[in-house]
This record gives C-alpha cells, sequence and structure tokens, in this order.
C-alpha cells in the first residue's frame, strides 16, 4: 500500500506520516527531508536545492522524483509525505501505483499559528509543537535526544510565501488523483485528524 499524504504547510502532513510509521510499519519517506539532507551535505545539488527551499519555492521536480524512485525501491508499505506538490510531479512518478490520497485541509491562519510554536529535532526526523505536541523534555527530542531547532523555512514571511505556492500549484494534483482522494479536517487537535486517517485507510 502506497499512501499520499497531502496539505499545506503547518497541517500535520509530518506527524501524521511519523504515527503511521510507528504504529502501523508504514515506510515514511519525506522528500523535503531527503533534500534537506542534502543541503547539509553542502553538495553542489544540495547547495541549488537550498536556494528553492529559502526561498519558500518548490525544488524542481527532476530532483525530487529520481531521489524519491530510488528511495521506493523493493518498499511496498509507503507514505510519502508531502509528495507530490504539483501536477508536474504527479506525472512524473505515474508509474508508481497509488492506493490512497489523504488530503490534510486547514486554513491559512491556523497554520501561521501553529509554526510559532513547531519545532524539529537536530537530524531533522522528528516534529514536535510546543503546544499541541511537545516534547517530554523541553527542548529535547524524545527518540535520539538532539536539541529541537527551528526551521529556516519555518519563517512567518517564508511560511506565506509556501502557502501560496501551495494554493498555486499543489491543488491540481488533488484533482488529478481525484478518485482517490479523501479529505480530512486537519484543524482539529493532531489525535482527532490521525484517527479521522486512521477510519480512512481502515486501519
Amino acid at each position: 500500500m502506497i499512501i499520499i499524504i497531502i496539505g499545506p504547510p503547518g497541517s500535520g502532513k509530518g506527524t501524521v506520516s511519523e504515527r503511521l510509521a510507528k504504529e502501523f510499519g508504514f515506510f515514511h519517506l519525506s522528500p523535503g527531508e531527503l533534500l534537506r539532507e542534502e543541503v547539509k551535505k553542502a553538495t553542489i545539488i544540495g547547495k541549488e536545492i537550498q536556494r528553492y527551499i529559502e526561498k519558500g519555492q518548490l525544488v524542481p521536480t527532476h530532483f525530487v522524483a529520481e531521489m524519491l524512485k530510488l528511495e521506493l525501491k523493493g518498499k511496498k508499505k509507503v507514505v510519502l509525505d508531502g509528495f507530490p506538490r504539483s501536477l508536474e510531479q504527479a506525472e512524473s512518478i505515474q508509474e508508481i501505483k497509488i492506493d490512497r490520497v489523504i488530503n490534510l485541509d486547514v486554513s491559512e491562519k491556523q497554520v501561521i499559528e501553529r509554526f510559532a510554536g513547531r519545532r524539529i529535532c537536530s537530524k531533522g526526523t522528528h516534529g514536535y509543537h510546543l503546544q499541541y505536541l511537545p516534547p517530554k523534555k523541553p527542548g529535547v527530542c524524545d527518540e535520539d535526544g538532539t536539541l529541537l531547532v527551528q526551521r529556516q523555512d519555518d519563517k512567518p514571511e517564508v511560511i506565506k510565501q509556501r502557502f501560496n505556492v501551495y494554493h498555486q500549484e499543489s491543488r491540481p494534483v488533488l484533482k488529478y488523483y481525484q478518485k482517490k482522494v479523501q479529505n480530512v479536517d486537519a484543524g482539529k487537535s493532531p489525535d482527532e485528524v490521525y484517527e479521522q486517517v486512521k477510519k480512512i485507510l481502515r486501519l
């Protein structure tokens, strides 16, 4: 089973994906994290990717699609976190059989409020929120013990740009997958959102 979790920044894609991975053994594949890892390595491609991320723009499809296909090889139970984000990206992986598309719907106002408290571990793999999903120990990741930080692309001005980009380029993805799309009210608490997703997937 291959599932796509789609939604604007701050909708809870990473949180839902992590919980599905932990509880049901899904392989959590986040192209965003793959790209950030490349940036950390400071490769030529990584530096090019960084320019797009810092401006809140979508990274070119060929970077993302090829990295994703390599990661998908041999895996049968996968949750794609935030990819595809555009019609071009959806078409770039058309040979991959997608079973369900979960659309996390949330308002811009709620997104802005959420990012004020959003944190991620230093390894970039586990997400938290100071109000809605706090770590057991303040400032420290529950999973790997690293310090929690605020990402550069989580700043308010970048978030607004990312939200606009989402509505301009990502909505057509829902039309592309319209027969497989299930909508979820992501304005509710993390637990309520997760329960909605489990019911849709019949888990």
